[in-house]
């Protein structure tokens, strides 16, 4: 494959990434005011600032790399305003469930994504985006505390699937508007399977790891891994 065909997709994924980063740290930042006391809302307002940070540092890998960066965010600017702008995000336990349960998706992606860059760039995803450990358990803990009884557990379920659904109709919808992760995973890999179906290997093992986390809250059956 050729190497312009490699960098313009390389380019297109860090403008895709970077305003998702955008979103996700604007979102992030109105959950402040739903944390129960001072001392939860600054380690929110805290995670707001490794989110911008993260942001950052897509940003400014993608301006090194084309005077067009602003121009690429903006093309993937609908798909990602689509999932972010309908975040439920009315009380403590709907940030929680975001925290826990929809944010890590894009961890997982990086970390699923980084290894078909080329190193300098893997690192930078890999850092603005699979950074939030700490984060993401303490989000998982404030929300085991909520799950009281069998109708916490329905709701934390259907905030889940709604997020979870709304992603994968923006991941389609990234997908079919740029070759751009077809073309990372072909240059990858080697054998006869389709880039269509590689890129849903690497979506089908990025939900592997939220079930993972739907488990450790006791949210999901274990027989439903298949």
């Amino acid at each position: 494959m050729a190497d312009d065909e490699i960098e313009l997709a390389t380019v297109e994924l860090l403008g895709a990434l970077a305003y998702g980063q955008l979103r996700s740290f604007e979102v992030s930042s109105r959950a402040v005011r739903h944390a129960p006391d001072a001392r939860l809302a600054d380690q929110v307002a805290e995670f707001t600032l490794l989110e911008h940070r993260g942001y950052a540092l897509l940003r400014d890998h993608l301006m090194e790399r084309t005077d067009l960066g602003l121009a690429v965010m903006d093309r993937q600017k609908p798909h990602f305003d689509a999932y972010f702008d309908r975040v439920p995000l009315e009380d403590w336990f709907e940030a929680c469930a975001f925290f826990a349960l929809g944010l890590p998706l894009a961890a997982d992606f990086g970390r699923q994504i980084a290894p078909l860059l080329e190193e300098g760039t893997g690192l930078v995803v890999v850092g603005a985006l699979a950074d939030r450990g700490p984060f993401e358990q303490f989000a998982i803990e404030q929300l085991r505390v909520q799950l009281v009884d069998d109708a916490a557990c329905e709701r934390a379920r259907r905030l889940v699937a709604d997020m979870i659904g709304r992603a994968l109709t923006g991941f389609q919808g990234v997908i079919s508007d740029t070759d751009a992760l077809k073309v990372l995973v072909a240059s990858a890999e080697e054998g006869d399977e389709s880039g269509e179906a590689r890129v849903r290997r690497l979506a089908l093992s990025v939900m592997e790891h939220h079930r993972r986390r739907m488990l450790e809250l006791d949210l999901e059956d274990l027989d439903e891994f298949g």
